[in-house]
Formats: C-alpha cells, structure tokens, sequence
C-alpha cells in the first residue's frame, strides 16, 4: 500500500509526521533519543529521513488509523528486535 509520509521538525530530535494512505490523514508526534541516533552507526544521519523510514516500517506492520499519535522511538526498538537492523538498511540503501 502507498503511503506519504511528511515530516516537519518540531524541536531536538521532536518531529510531526503526517501520513497520507489511501483517503486517510493522520498526524503524530515522533520523538527519540541521540542514543537511538548512535545505534544506527551512521555519521550524521538525516532525522527527517530516519523518522519518514520509521513511520514507513511501522505502517507495513499496523494500519495508519491503529498508530498512536505519540510515537517514541526508542520504546519500537526495545519492543522490536527487526527496528533497527531494518532502519539501517533503509538509512544506507
């Protein structure tokens, strides 16, 4: 399913996400820690890229209208051992 995913910043490591699929529009806040940054191990990732490839890999796994709007991050990785390995991938390729 095609989705569009845009991302505005809001603060330090503070994003709004707004998801497009299909005839459905939602908005969520999507925060994470510079430690999840370092886990990637990546120089410098793009935030704005990170949090779309996020949002992405969590809509392949829940409907669009079933995401919370507080999004953490760091509490996918700690309940979702494919994350971070997948959003290495995703960042790199």
């Amino acid at each position: 399913m095609a989705e569009d995913v845009k991302v505005l910043q809001l603060g330090e490591r503070e994003y709004a996400a707004e998801v497009h699929e299909s005839n459905q529009t939602t908005e969520h806040r999507v925060m994470f820690t510079q430690d999840l940054l370092d886990a990637l191990e990546m120089p410098e990732p793009d935030e704005q890229r990170f949090v779309a490839e996020s949002m992405k890999y969590l809509l392949q796994r829940t409907p669009v209208t079933a995401l919370p709007h507080d999004i953490d991050l760091e509490g996918i990785q700690s309940e979702d051992l494919e994350f971070l390995p997948e959003m290495r991938a995703r960042m790199t390729g």
